[in-house]
Parts: structure tokens; C-alpha cells; sequence
């Protein structure tokens, strides 16, 4: 699973010093505010990948928005700037960047129809833990982010 996460086109928001493993996987919609929630609570401080898969209504209007973030040559000042609402998101996707897109919202499918006890949503978060075991944290609630240090720390 590790490593098809890791194959998934991303934005890495990995602070210096981030030991090897510790670094989360998060699936978000750009438009969803419990991702901008997970972003604003994570964002420098715990390592992750965030993986955009557009899957709220109004695909049309997520995928320039995606784009538009794995376009920008900051990916991560772009996927912040998304969040706060102030990333224009005008031009249609390359074909790449659909593809890409595509390839991303068939792993997120993939992964819960193997998964059906789990019930689909943004963010979805994969925090490895210690022992290399993956745990999976679908949705985001204020106070989160402590649960996700504590799984990738062991404690």
C-alpha cells in the first residue's frame, strides 16, 4: 500500500528534519473544508503528501483546482493559497494533469472498495506507524492532529 501511495501525484509538505516513515499521505478535495482544516491544524508541523482527489460535486470546478495546484511550480505555497481562496483556477487541465488526477481518484476508489467497512470521504489520511503498519483516518475533527502525532510516534 506504501508504495502505491507513494506513486500517486502529490504536493510534499514535509518539514526539515522529518525522520524516514513519518511522513502521512492525505487525500483532499480542495474544495472541502475539513481538509483546509487538516491543512491549517498540519501544515509545518507534521510531514505529509497531500494527494488531491476531486470527489465533491462539481468536478469540473475541483479538477481546475487541482490542476491548478500540481501546475503551480510552488506546490505547496499553491495548495496553501487554495485553502485560503485566493488560487485562481482558470485554465482547463492539461491532459497530463487530468491523467494524473484520474489516476489519483482510481486509487482513493480502489482503496475503500477494498476497504468496504470503511465509508469514503475527504481527507482521508494513511499514518504509518512504527512498526510500519498504515492506519487510516478518514474525515478531520479539531484536536486530529494529536491523534495522528500519537499513531506515527507509537505512543
Amino acid at each position: 500500500m506504501t508504495d502505491t501511495l507513494a506513486k500517486l501525484e502529490g504536493i510534499d509538505d514535509i518539514p526539515a528534519g522529518t525522520p524516514p516513515g513519518q511522513v502521512a499521505t492525505i487525500f483532499f478535495d480542495p474544495r472541502c473544508p475539513y481538509c483546509h482544516a487538516a491543512f491549517t491544524a498540519l501544515h509545518g508541523k507534521v510531514a505529509a503528501r497531500w494527494v488531491p482527489v476531486v470527489v465533491l460535486g462539481n468536478p469540473e470546478v475541483g479538477n481546475r483546482m487541482a490542476a491548478a495546484i500540481l501546475s503551480a511550480p510552488d506546490r505547496a505555497a499553491a495548495l496553501a493559497s487554495s485553502f485560503d481562496g485566493k488560487l485562481t483556477a482558470n485554465a482547463a487541465p492539461s491532459p497530463e494533469i487530468t491523467a494524473k488526477l484520474d489516476e489519483n481518484r482510481q486509487a482513493f476508489a480502489s482503496i475503500f472498495a477494498a476497504a468496504p467497512q470503511l465509508r469514503p470521504g475527504v481527507p482521508t489520511l494513511f499514518v504509518p506507524r512504527p512498526d510500519g503498519r498504515l492506519a487510516i483516518m478518514v474525515g478531520y475533527e479539531a484536536g486530529d492532529d494529536a491523534k495522528l502525532r500519537s499513531v506515527l510516534t507509537g505512543s
